[in-house]
């Protein structure tokens, strides 16, 4: 289906305000399937008189026009643009297929003088009788409620210095039925399309448009009532941001828990549907085995409105896993953070040392919309722990478990799991780790080889021999006969794991020290993105040292299918994966 875009200027701009967003619509789009009207009284030589009728028959003539030739309309109004835009879509009495609001003002006080003043410093000035008209308007429209169920976006500059970032919010509270987007842009300012970061905003609602022209196909649709029964919170999702249809039923995950064909190739034509973020790059223990131990940074807090902005950049992104080379609940805010992701239907996680996990804490995060969490263990007893996790108080990090478990069996079903990565150290102990995670009363426990290149030497891969093989055999054999289902790390990214152990488990247990020479099982570059504390992109988990880019300042097209993603899927499918893929127990 082709497509009809409306652009629509604020007031004291003109169309040029939105021209390299209807450059770059045109490119993709072609000619006519954008227009931009300009309003009467805007050309070089007049004078801006605010004329409410005469603004609204340009926009509405062009929504006509496109409505008749049955395109999927889309409107987007920029600043005051934003209120006409709304006005003339009441005329026509005509719902869009996606209303873009950019830096649109709702309610004009007397805290605007000044930044107007700032705003239209050596330009022409406008009558006050035009002003008073304009703010009227806008204090009108700004405070009706949006009808109608078509989807809303919401676009704003973090450092708008006119119209300030929290009144995007107050757009999202507004009480209707369809679907709400909010993304903030970082560093922005009110001139969005052409100033600081307007490649990221263009790019922003360029995608947005994308999701609204494609749409799901029959086949799709198949897939996610399937995937419905497996991981039921997909539905509640879904519900609250059905654009991400699409790319749920299409990333690699969704097809093979629907048993559809799988394809791989460089180039993704979805988005990612898996984000897992790093809140802090603080931590309480200083793991041997962990990238942190090699990263000399300071530690660092991600605060709550890069959060935000992250959670709007990625919209499709279901499952939101907090988790990095930091401890996730020394952030102070932590639990805000899951009430923010689950707030958008997000199945929200945590990996977790457990030290901190106090039975107040538990009961706010379990409050907050947790909806799994999953607690690192590598080893049974203090004096292990202590080698390989030094800090660890063993006693402590059991005593939270339990009461966790506990809380959670009260109060409503929550994905519990011990995530252990076993080393030539921790081998020999593994028997009797595992004895005590069946004490925990958790769903599943995960076992791992190590990962990075650094940890080779240490890894049971280069270390498996006869002694090596018989306790992962007889400590995993024994789980399995006291009901605690033991399952291989390639279940990481799977869709309803839950219900599906038996697809999974550590069978046979050497699986657990095997390497693939070519790929097989990882799934992460087509479907996962990991976010760094400020915004950072890496090419996976795997690789927390290798940026390919910055959510906050760069289109997310030019990370996710930008050329070093693009080689690096390629040269996992090929005949020579990276180094480090070869030595990853998942690929």
């Amino acid at each position: 289906m082709s497509v009809g875009i409306v652009l629509v200027h604020g007031f004291s701009g003109t169309p040029g305000d939105l021209e390299p967003l209807a450059q770059q619509l045109m490119t993709i789009y072609r000619d006519g399937a954008v227009a931009v009207p300009c309003l009467p009284g805007h050309g070089p030589d007049s004078s801006l008189l605010f004329d409410e009728i005469a603004f609204i028959t340009p926009i509405t003539d062009a929504i006509y026009r496109y409505k008749r030739d049955g395109r999927t309309l889309v409107v987007l109004g920029h600043s005051t643009g934003g209120i006409l835009a709304l006005m003339a879509l009441a005329e026509c009495s005509i719902e869009p297929d996606l209303l873009v609001l950019a830096s649109v003002p709702k309610r004009i006080d007397m805290a605007y003088l000044e930044r107007w003043r700032q705003h239209r410093m050596g330009k022409t000035e406008i009558p006050f009788a035009s002003v008073a008209k304009m703010v009227s308007l806008i204090n009108n429209v700004g405070a009706q409620n949006i009808a109608g169920k078509f989807p809303l976006m919401v676009l704003h500059g973090k450092d708008d210095d006119l119209v300030p970032h929290e009144e995007a919010f107050d757009w999202s509270r507004t009480a209707r039925k369809g679907p709400v987007r909010t993304v903030i842009v970082h560093n922005a300012r009110h001139d969005l399309f052409r100033g600081i970061n307007s490649l990221l905003a263009i790019d922003l609602v360029a995608r947005s448009i994308d999701d609204h022209v494609c749409g799901e196909s029959e086949e799709d649709g198949g897939v996610l009532r399937a995937l419905a029964d497996l991981e039921p919170e997909s539905s509640r999702f879904l519900h609250l941001s059905p654009a991400s249809g699409r790319h749920i039923a299409r990333c690699p995950s969704g097809s093979k828990a629907t048993n559809r064909p799988i394809l791989l190739q460089r180039v993704r034509d979805t988005e990612p549907v898996f984000a897992n973020v790093e809140i802090t790059t603080r931590c309480n223990l200083q793991c041997v085995y962990c990238a942190r131990s090699s990263e000399k940074q300071q530690g660092t807090d991600m605060d709550k409105n890069t959060f935000t902005s992250i959670l709007g950049m990625l919209p499709h992104a279901y499952r939101m896993t907090l988790v990095g080379l930091g401890e996730p609940l020394l952030h102070p805010d932590v639990v805000d953070f899951v009430a923010a992701a689950s707030s958008h239907g997000r199945r929200t996680a945590l990996v977790t040392n457990a030290m901190l996990l106090e039975p107040r804490l538990s009961q706010e995060l379990i409050q907050a919309g947790l909806e799994s969490i999953a607690f690192s263990i590598d080893a049974p007893n203090q004096g292990m722990a202590s080698e390989v996790r030094p800090g660890t108080d063993v006693e402590r990090i059991i005593k939270n478990i339990r009461s966790f478990v506990d809380l959670a069996k009260r109060s409503r079903p929550i994905s519990t799991a011990v995530f252990t990565a076993v080393s030539k150290k921790t081998a020999p102990y593994l028997g009797e780790l595992l004895e005590l995670i069946v004490s925990l009363n958790v769903h599943v426990v995960m076992l791992t080889d190590l990962n990075f290149l650094e940890n080779v030497e240490t890894s049971l891969w280069k270390n498996a021999d006869a002694h090596v093989a018989n306790a992962v055999r007889g400590a995993v054999l024994k789980a399995f006969k006291k009901n605690l289902p033991v399952l291989s790390v390639r279940g990481l990214e799977e869709f309803g794991l839950w219900r599906r152990y038996d697809k999974f488990l550590l069978l046979p247990p050497d699986q657990l020290y095997q390497r693939s020479a070519k790929h097989t099982w990882c799934f992460s570059p087509w479907q996962t993105v990991p976010i760094g504390v400020r915004g950072t992109v890496t090419l996976c988990d795997c690789q927390p040292k290798t940026p390919i880019g910055n959510i906050l300042n760069q289109p997310l097209t030019e990370i996710w299918n930008g050329q070093t993603m693009m080689d690096y899927r390629e040269r996992m499918l090929g005949p020579d994966p990276p180094a480090a893929c070869r030595v990853c127990p998942r690929f």
